[in-house]
């Protein structure tokens, strides 16, 4: 009976799913895709930029969800955490990879299909907006606030201090260096709260890297307005970081104050059908953000973060559904996000981007480390805490974007973007692997 009992144990921790056959999976998906085009372009003699749109979208969709999936499956038999399966699916299927290698014709998904996707990544980014929000305890954040303030303003203050100095050195632009350090200095809380999900019950370390990394970006977000406010001031090129500052922050934060009140209510009604509801408060909050131009991850962040402080029995099956969905939509983001790499960028200044990587890594390792002593956390955490703030993704995107709406029209706009692009490029391929390492070593005991 004892043997049984082991043998039926070890089947049970037998992984459903080899290697070989996820491998196989995999191309055998990118094969059919491959033939279906072929097919539509030759012998029906429709391409498949030509299908209606809300079928191509749909057909766009059911590629990245599964073969995202299959991928992040995938490197997670060598040990890789499946953002990175993720991310590089989305690079082999996008068209920057195949750009860079003159051949866009290889592409899966062109660019006016990658389009196409806009809504269903913005659908994604709140609904890992709404998540992060809710993993964050409010006791949590009032116990351990000291350790959060120290840790991110120990990050900032070495990361821009140390990363403006080299930027300054390339771009010979006080103005630049700034811009630059303070973007350097935003990590991804889309990836603290997907490798966050991973585990079964996140430790205390793990939460506490959240916390610091929403508080640290919410932060960051008003001081990059802030400055390009000055720098657009200063050089007279006009006045839109000013507007965008009150409208993305102040709308952002007002709005997902807002829409926790409501939300309450209405969760003391319903029982069932949890699904739909969440589902519609992710579609809500885009229609809410489009139309008055506020950010949809802060506004997200917010409603998550308030909702569960003022009612968290009432909240509790709300945001369970949403850690249930919580799959298909890491596999919608960051697939979206590989596939938006531009390897051209990353190529072209690669001795400029490895530079300004190498110093920001640098600067990460040694605020985190030096605020983690000060503040008084266990060994392990003082050891490891620099790679839990490595990754970058959405949120520093979306702030470099904002380079090109203040100051639209100058090349070294444009070139700036260029080299941001690069590195955020880089950060989010090696961040994940170093958090997850950080995440394995820090026992729930430290």
């Amino acid at each position: 009976m004892i043997a049984q009992a082991r043998q039926e144990a070890k089947a049970r921790r037998r992984p459903r799913f080899g290697a070989l056959f996820l491998a196989v999976a995999l191309a055998c998906l990118v094969g059919l895709i491959v033939l279906a085009r072929e097919l539509h372009a030759t012998v029906v003699g429709i391409p498949t930029s030509d299908l209606p749109a809300a079928g191509e979208t749909t057909l766009l969709l059911g590629l990245v969800i599964l073969g995202s999936w299959l991928a992040g499956r995938l490197v997670r038999k060598i040990a890789l955490p499946p953002i990175t399966g993720q991310l590089l699916f989305g690079m082999l299927i996008g068209p920057g990879l195949w750009e860079w290698l003159r051949r866009p014709e290889l592409a899966l998904i062109t660019p006016a299909q990658l389009t196409s996707l806009h809504g269903a990544e913005v659908l994604a980014v709140v609904m890992i907006g709404l998540v992060a929000g809710s993993e964050i305890d409010s006791s949590f954040v009032r116990a351990r606030l000291r350790a959060i303030v120290m840790l991110a303003l120990g990050q900032v203050t070495v990361i821009v201090a140390t990363v403006g100095c080299v930027a300054y050195w390339f771009f010979r632009s006080p103005a630049h260096a700034v811009i630059f350090a303070t973007l350097a200095a935003t990590c991804s809380s889309a990836v603290s709260v997907a490798l966050l999900r991973e585990m079964r019950h996140p430790t205390a370390f793990a939460r506490l890297l959240l916390a610091t990394t929403v508080t640290k970006d919410l932060v960051l977000v008003v001081a990059f307005s802030v400055v390009l406010f000055t720098v657009a001031t200063t050089t007279n090129a006009g006045g839109h970081a000013w507007h965008w500052i009150v409208l993305h922050v102040a709308g952002s934060v007002g709005i997902g104050c807002l829409l926790a009140i409501p939300l309450r209510l209405a969760l003391r009604q319903i029982e069932e059908r949890m699904i739909a509801v969440v589902l519609v408060v992710a579609v809500l909050i885009v229609i809410l953000c489009e139309i008055t131009d506020t950010a949809p991850l802060i506004t997200a962040l917010t409603l998550g973060y308030t909702a569960r402080a003022i009612a968290p029995v009432g909240s509790a099956s709300f945001f369970a559904t949403a850690r249930r969905l919580f799959l298909p939509v890491c596999c919608v983001f960051f697939a979206a996000a590989g596939a938006h790499i531009e390897c051209a960028a990353l190529f072209a200044n690669w001795g400029v981007v490895l530079a300004l990587s190498s110093s920001r890594l640098v600067a990460v390792w040694i605020g985190a480390t030096v605020a983690a002593r000060a503040a008084g956390l266990p060994a392990a955490m003082q050891r490891w805490a620099w790679a839990g703030f490595v990754p970058q993704a959405g949120i520093s995107l979306a702030l470099a974007a904002q380079v090109l709406i203040a100051f639209p029209g100058q090349a070294w706009a444009r070139n700036l973007v260029a080299i941001m692009i690069a590195c955020i490029t880089l950060n989010e391929v090696i961040g994940p692997i170093l958090m997850r390492i950080a995440l394995r070593r820090v026992p729930d005991s430290a």
